[in-house]
C-alpha cells in the first residue's frame, strides 16, 4: 500500500513535520507492518495557498500513483481538493488539530477526518462557561486565533447558553518580552463583577498570558475557560502548574496519562510525545486497520469498514461518525481552582449526544479567516 502525505510547515511549532512522521513510523514499525506501507511526502508551507496544496495533491495522486492520500491541512482549503479525490476514486484522510469545521457538513464518500476535536472542546467549554458564571464575561484571543473557528465555537455556545460578552480583548503583539495585557486588565479592574474570561491562545502566547496575569493583584479572583491549546503538556508541566487564577477548559490528551496505550506512545516515540505525534500515531492506526482489510481500491468498501472498527488511541477508543466521516474521541474536563497544588481531570468517555448537537448547529451569515492550517504560521 502506497500513501501520500501533504504535511505542513510551522514557525511556531518547528517540529510539527517530523513529530507527525515519528509518531506513524514509530507505530507502523511496532506492529510489524512498515515494509507493507509506503510514502511519498510532498511538503505545503503553511498549508494556505491552495493552488500549491492542489498541485502537490495532484501530484502524489496521479503522477506518484498513491492509493491513500494524507493531507495535514485546513478544512478551508479542502473544497479544493474535493473534485481531485472524487474523480481519482482514491481515500482522503485529512489531519489538522481541528480548529476550524465544516460550514455545512456536508459529508464527501472518499473523504474521512482525524483530528483533535479543538473546536468540538471549545465549544464544550463555552457551555461550561455559561453554567458556571453569573453571565458575564471577557473574550481574550489573539489576533491569529481569532481567524479560526475555535473561538467563534466558544463565544456561540456561550451566548446561546445565555451568556454575555461584555468586552473583546484581541491581542496583536509579537510574542516576546513586550507582551503585556494593560488594556485588558484596565478593564477588569473598572468592572468588578466581570471576573470570567473566555480565552483561546496557542501554546506561546498563552504562557506570556497566563504569566501576565499572575502580575494582576486581583488575578486569584478570575475564572479563565481556555482552549485546548492553553493546556499543553509543556503549560501542565510549567506554566500553569500552580496558576493564579482557576482555569477550566478540555484537553483530548496529555503526555502524563497513565493508561497503557498512552504509556506505550509515549515511551515509544524516538522524539518527545506531542498532539502532532498522536496524530501521526492514530494514523497509522487507521493506515494498518485499512491494510489488514486487504483492499484500498474499493473506496466505499474501506470506509464502510472503518465505521465498523474502533481504534484504541493513546486517548481512549475513537470512532468513526457515520454522519460526518469524523472520527470521535473521550475528552477530558480539567479544573484547576486559584493556588491549587493540583488539577483535577474527568474524562468523558461518550460525547455522542454533544458531537450530534455541535455539528448539527447551523452556520449563518459570512465566514472568513485563515486557509493556513491551524498553528502553522
Amino acid at each position: 500500500m502506497k500513501a501520500g502525505i501533504l504535511f505542513p510547515l510551522s514557525t511556531a511549532h518547528p517540529g510539527i513535520g517530523a513529530d507527525f512522521m515519528d509518531g506513524l513510523q514509530t507505530f507502523l514499525k511496532q506492529q510489524g507492518v512498515s515494509d507493507s506501507i509506503s510514502f511519498i511526502k510532498e511538503g505545503v508551507a503553511f498549508g494556505g495557498v491552495e493552488k500549491e496544496v492542489y498541485q502537490k495533491a495532484e501530484k502524489l495522486l496521479i503522477s506518484d500513483e498513491v492509493d491513500i492520500l494524507i493531507a495535514y491541512v485546513d478544512e478551508k482549503v479542502l473544497p479544493v481538493l474535493y473534485p481531485l479525490i472524487q474523480a481519482t476514486g482514491k481515500l482522503m484522510l485529512v489531519i489538522n488539530p481541528g480548529a476550524n469545521y465544516p460550514v455545512n457538513w456536508i459529508t464527501q464518500p472518499n473523504v474521512i477526518h482525524l483530528n483533535l476535536q479543538h473546536a468540538f472542546l471549545c465549544w464544550l467549554t463555552g457551555a461550561l462557561a455559561a453554567a458556571s458564571t453569573n453571565g458575564h464575561a471577557v473574550l481574550a484571543t489573539s489576533y491569529y486565533d481569532c481567524g479560526y473557528l475555535h473561538t467563534a465555537a466558544m463565544v456561540k455556545n456561550f451566548m446561546e447558553q445565555g451568556g454575555t460578552i461584555r468586552h473583546n480583548y484581541i491581542n496583536n503583539q509579537a510574542y516576546d518580552d513586550g507582551f503585556e495585557i494593560k488594556q485588558l486588565t484596565d478593564f477588569l479592574s473598572v468592572n468588578a463583577n466581570c471576573k470570567n474570561l473566555l480565552c483561546v491562545f496557542d501554546e506561546k502566547p498563552a504562557s506570556l498570558f497566563f504569566s501576565s496575569l499572575d502580575q494582576y493583584a486581583a488575578a486569584s479572583a478570575l475564572h479563565l475557560f481556555v482552549s485546548p491549546m492553553m493546556l499543553s503538556s509543556k503549560l501542565l508541566n510549567s506554566t500553569i502548574k500552580k496558576s493564579s487564577c482557576t482555569i477550566t477548559g478540555y484537553l483530548p490528551w496529555y503526555t502524563d496519562m497513565e493508561n497503557e496505550t498512552s504509556l506505550l506512545f509515549v515511551k515509544s516515540c524516538t522524539r518527545p510525545a506531542t498532539i502532532f505525534s498522536l496524530l501521526g500515531w492514530e494514523t497509522g492506526m487507521i493506515l494498518e486497520t485499512i491494510w489488514q482489510q486487504g483492499t484500498v481500491t474499493n473506496v466505499d468498501a474501506v470506509v464502510d469498514h472503518l465505521k465498523t472498527k474502533t481504534i484504541s488511541s493513546p486517548r481512549g477508543i475513537l470512532k468513526l461518525d457515520s454522519e460526518t466521516q469524523f472520527y470521535i474521541a473521550p475528552v477530558a474536563k480539567y479544573s484547576l481552582k486559584a493556588g491549587a497544588d493540583a488539577a483535577q481531570i474527568e474524562w468523558i468517555h461518550n460525547v455522542d449526544n454533544e458531537w450530534k448537537a455541535f455539528t448539527t448547529m447551523p452556520t449563518e451569515g459570512a465566514v472568513t479567516g485563515w486557509t493556513n492550517t491551524y498553528l502553522c504560521y
